[in-house]
């Protein structure tokens, strides 16, 4: 009898303990969804409007007590209660082992992802606050998931856009490069109408008429080039102002710090830029007068 007192630890006991509560939390689900299963009986038979004033004053329970009881019926009565000819379903069912607290945490996790959780998380042996933090955790990633891909999508939505604005500017480039090509043709043809001229010594008004065509097809022609390469400067001056805003939108979210920085900093050389483009070129200024005094006295 000694011997079988000694070998009683600390250990053990918790061991006996911790046996006992889940026990005992196992017998408190199974109340629990019979409950549940009879609160749904009640609910039909009663006339519409009756439901709240029956759970106060004949089982009182609120509301809310009440539909968590009905749901845990719902997500777990099938597969604890089974009938006594269906044994196997309960006996595979990794939901056969849970405690009352542990289905209700578990109530977070839709019914299809469920025995997955269970079965990767060994919730058996887990603590309240360890089942917690743990579904807390899937939940955050799911949601993180959810999160990466809208950025996908969103990033796909832009690269798309980009790429249609890169083919529409390679388009005007192309149109451009057709036109300059065209008016360069003009003035080759122009050139050899002149040296044609000038090879039968024509009159000097031919020689003139055909000069002045010459220098309006070239003055034409660098107008066009002047034109296009103006068109590209300004739609990529455009287009680079639009990536900065939007970098700016999505940095407030993130780093407000950082995204006045960085406005300040393009305020100041947009500022820069418009003060610079009020006299272009700049007038050239130079120290040096002239002494008139010395010239009319002489």
């Amino acid at each position: 009898m000694k011997d079988l007192i000694s070998d009683r630890t600390p250990l053990v006991i918790a061991a006996e303990i911790n046996t006992i509560r889940h026990q005992t939390g196992k017998i408190l689900l199974a109340g629990a969804i019979e409950i549940g299963r009879r609160l749904k009986e009640a609910k039909d038979l009663l006339p519409y409007g009756e439901w709240g004033k029956w759970l106060k004053e004949s089982v009182s329970y609120s509301q809310r007590t009440a539909d968590r009881l009905m749901q845990v019926c719902e997500e777990y009565g099938t597969k604890l209660l089974a009938s006594p000819d269906n044994d196997s379903l309960s006996d595979s069912s990794p939901v056969t082992n849970l405690t009352y607290t542990q289905a209700l945490i578990l109530l977070g996790i839709p019914e299809e992802e469920r025995e997955e959780f269970i079965a990767e998380h060994d919730v058996e042996s887990m603590t309240r606050v360890e089942l917690q933090q743990a579904v807390k955790d899937r939940d955050q990633a799911i949601q993180e998931k959810k999160d990466l891909q809208n950025d996908l999508i969103l990033k796909s939505s832009e690269f798309a856009q980009l790429t249609t604005q890169t083919q529409s500017l390679e388009q005007q480039v192309n149109e451009y490069k057709s036109k300059y090509s065209a008016e360069q043709e003009k003035v080759m043809l122009k050139q050899r109408e002149l040296e044609a001229a000038k090879e039968e010594v024509p009159s000097a008004k031919k020689i003139a008429e055909l000069e002045k065509k010459l220098k309006t097809a070239e003055t034409k022609s660098s107008l066009m080039t002047a034109d296009a390469q103006f068109t590209i400067h300004r739609d990529n001056m455009i287009k680079a102002y639009d990536e900065l805003l939007k970098m700016l939108t999505a940095l407030d979210r993130t780093d407000s710090e950082a995204k006045e920085k960085y406005r300040e900093t393009a305020s100041k050389i947009v500022e820069n830029m418009a003060k610079t483009l009020k006299v272009w070129p700049p007038v050239i200024r130079t120290n040096l007068s002239i002494n008139t005094t010395h010239s009319e006295r002489s």
